[in-house]
């Protein structure tokens, strides 16, 4: 397991290397001088020449990396201290209700394939694939935020204590719905699988003739057959989760990671947004890496891989 979790990790760091090297090779083949978009448009020549020099970019291309790393490693992680825990609750709680929404429909449609709910379910889940984040944020603002008015139509600030927990938890409401909805579909399709190969299974028939109660038939053991495959798909789902993150955060006027770079791109004030998609970089190859790691948890035949 040690072995397994070491090899992980610096495959993780030398990923994490590869993005942030590309992320500089692309900054670098921009049309723009840096060092002029830096200064603002109000700059002299030599107030643009000396923050050129401040900032490295004076200096041969290796060391110009280097010095840009070590900077980014500076302001990113500043940047990501401020804006990622919004975004992380938002994709956590996102996922958790996609997860468990995700599992019950798929359990009732193993359980009764072919059946009207089963058809339905297929149906709206397909439906609800096609359609992207923007578009189903938009339709709940307008149904719930605008036309009812039963809950508000922007999302809440960084801190929960700012505005008391129970406005931030109704400003949550339909941001983490949004991000649900456009990832029950995906889920369910995996969950059902699983589910419909535990419930063949011998065990579970066994665990049944034994008289256990079907509560924690589902708990011990369907439940934990779908885990691996769970896991699975949350860790291959984390690029697609930070897009939509990214889409409903502007939509609902959330500060995180993804409001915060969509704002300095239309600022055009690039130095930040190189560092946003660092952060973002970093937090999704995390984020994978902790998913192989409790996929190894959760399969002890992993260890030896």
């Amino acid at each position: 397991m040690t072995r397994y979790v070491v090899r992980r990790v610096l495959e993780a760091a030398f990923t994490l290397f590869v993005v942030s090297f590309a992320t500089f090779l692309l900054l670098k083949a921009m049309p723009y001088n840096l060092a002029a978009l830096s200064a603002g448009p109000r700059a002299t020549p030599e107030m643009v020449v000396q923050l050129a020099h401040e900032m490295g970019l004076d200096k041969p291309l290796p060391l110009q990396f280097l010095f840009w790393l070590r900077q980014t490693l500076s302001t990113g992680a500043a940047l990501a201290a401020t804006y990622a825990p919004p975004s992380l609750e938002l994709l956590g709680l996102g996922s958790v209700v996609a997860a468990l929404c995700a599992f019950a429909i798929a359990y009732v449609q193993a359980k009764r394939p072919n059946s009207l709910f089963d058809r339905g379910m297929s149906l709206i889940t397909f439906v609800l694939f096609t359609f992207p984040s923007f578009w189903v944020g938009f339709v709940l603002i307008f149904i719930f935020g605008i036309q009812l008015l039963w809950l508000p139509a922007a999302g809440p600030n960084l801190d929960p204590s700012s505005q008391g927990f129970s406005n931030w938890t109704l400003g949550m409401i339909l941001p983490v719905a949004t991000l649900a909805l456009t990832t029950i579909a995906t889920w369910t399709t995996y969950f059902r699988g699983a589910i419909e190969e535990a419930l063949r299974s011998d065990y579970i028939r066994t665990a049944r003739a034994k008289g256990l109660p079907e509560n924690q038939v589902i708990v011990v053991h369907v439940l934990r057959n779908a885990l691996l495959p769970a896991i699975t798909i949350a860790g291959l789902s984390l690029p697609t989760l930070f897009n939509n993150v990214i889409v409903i955060e502007w939509i609902f006027g959330m500060p995180g990671l993804g409001s915060s770079l969509v704002l300095a791109l239309t600022q055009f004030n690039y130095g930040v947004a190189v560092d946003l998609v660092v952060v973002i970089g970093a937090v999704t190859i995390l984020g994978s890496l902790l998913a192989d790691l409790l996929y190894a948890a959760a399969d002890p035949r992993i260890h030896f891989v």
